[in-house]
């Protein structure tokens, strides 16, 4: 008598290095069996016609907004923000630190956690990292390391963000080496502070410090030069004590291709790369039509950037597609571009865009399953997912590449209630959103009996 499991997901699997048709059994939260057929379940799942079935995306990239000040509740919080993940195929969201009490402590952090917890409704895993500041990289305050058991990594600003959360480039090497003693990643924002002042007087004294070109303000050269200032740090840092580093680094939200083209330099070296589906998509074009809507740090590039950086992408350049999702709502975006907050929501069109980057643009399937699920997962130390094979979570995302979607405001779960790709058609949407073995979601909805209190 074969095992009757919990559930069944048949279908078209997509591994990093494969892709083959398969039955994925699933008890308690966890795949249990992989057939070619014959599995028994309460409840099948079957992905056909033009589906493929990839490990539970991640997204170590997000501003989910909420603390426990409640400051900023009403940009997103983490019920809000859990919805518009597994509406995108989101499985696991790793929240960023700088919110209004920004997340440089032990006890922040935990507290964070507990909100999280408490909303999600352990439908998504929500990991944190861990900020860093001047204040906190004393190794006598232990701060950092004391941090390590809350976090999954930790964030270096080298440009001033909200809450303070910003070291200058002097600090770097500091920084790093407290890091270094917890063993954790470390995702850093490059953007040199001294050229964007330096730009920012520049157009001040042409009486264009109101240019609506936001990437005027803050030009490539800014993040380039704070790429090489880290590679610096890090060299002098490992030479100081006569080994290679061992900290895992990554570049956080790539928006200049020359910045691919100084990492290819030092990938060995443990440094990873991210961008985000709008330095991938839009243009500085763009932003000048749609204005503040389209403000992000580091902004948007022009198209022949743009190009080049999607075709790195396509070539296995990155590492990481991450969505930078950074809710701030429709009156504050419609402020004067010097006015208006930086930053564009992204988690409920993940989905939609990794479709977009598969049919339009010919990425190859297992490239995907790499950059959104695998690589995460390892940079992370997340050994429990990112992959579709026995032993690990059931976490899967199915997109169905067949069933195109305009994107439209009144379909989003994200509480700002607006996106960047509104009005926008994509060839494909999440079909199903599986966590923990449980359906979240179901042809591009979110199951509403879960999230009764939305």
């Amino acid at each position: 008598m074969h095992k009757l499991h919990d559930l069944v997901v048949a279908g078209k699997v997509v591994n990093p290095e494969s892709i083959y048709d398969a039955q994925i059994g699933i008890d308690d939260g966890y795949i249990t069996e992989i057939k070619k057929q014959g599995l028994r379940s309460e409840r099948k799942v079957e992905a056909t016609r033009g589906c493929l079935i990839f490990p539970g995306f991640i997204d170590m990239h997000a501003h989910l907004r909420e603390d426990s000040s409640h400051k900023w509740d009403y940009k997103e919080d983490f019920r809000s923000g859990t919805a518009a993940a597994l509406h995108g195929g989101i499985t696991t969201v790793v929240d960023m630190p700088n919110t209004p009490l920004p997340g440089i402590n032990s006890e922040r952090i935990r507290k964070k956690r507990e909100l999280a917890r408490s909303k999600s409704k352990g439908l998504i895993d929500i990991f944190f990292y861990g900020g860093v500041m001047e204040s906190n990289t004393d190794i006598d305050t232990n701060a950092i390391v004391d941090m390590q058991k809350e976090v999954v990594a930790y964030k270096i600003y080298m440009c001033e963000t909200t809450g303070g959360l910003y070291i200058q480039k002097q600090m770097l090497s500091k920084a790093i080496k407290a890091i270094e003693a917890t063993s954790k990643p470390v995702v850093i924002h490059c953007e040199d502070p001294e050229i964007i002042e330096k730009r920012k007087e520049e157009l001040k004294e042409k009486g264009e410090e109101r240019s609506r070109d936001y990437s005027e303000l803050r030009p490539e050269e800014a993040e380039l030069s704070a790429v090489k200032k880290v590679l610096s740090s890090v060299s002098a840092s490992a030479s100081a004590s006569s080994s290679d580093t061992k900290i895992k680094i990554n570049i956080a939200h790539v928006s200049v291709y020359g910045t691919l083209r100084i990492l290819k330099r030092y990938k060995k070296g443990g440094f990873r790369c991210e961008v985000t589906p709008h330095h991938l998509f839009f243009s500085k074009r763009d932003a000048l039509a749609k204005k503040a809507f389209l403000k992000m740090n580091p902004p948007l590039r022009t198209e022949e950037n743009r190009l080049r950086l999607l075709e790195a992408f396509k070539k296995g350049e990155t590492d990481f597609l991450v969505t930078d999702h950074a809710p701030h709502t429709k009156e504050e975006k419609a402020l004067d571009i010097s006015e208006a907050p930086a930053g564009v929501p992204n988690l409920d069109t993940y989905g939609n865009f990794v479709a977009w980057l598969i049919v339009r643009c010919g990425v190859h399937p297992k490239l995907i399953s790499k950059v959104c699920s695998y690589n995460p997962a390892m940079f992370l130390g997340l050994s429990d997912r990112g992959r579709i094979e026995v032993g690990k979570r059931a976490n899967l995302t199915i997109l169905d590449l067949q069933e195109r979607v305009k994107v439209s405001s009144e379909h989003l779960y994200t509480k700002c209630g607006w996106s960047p790709f509104e009005g926008y058609e994509f060839p494909g949407v999440v079909r199903h959103t599986v966590f923990n073995g449980m359906v979240v979601s179901e042809h591009d909805e979110v199951l509403s009996d879960l999230f009764r209190a939305f």
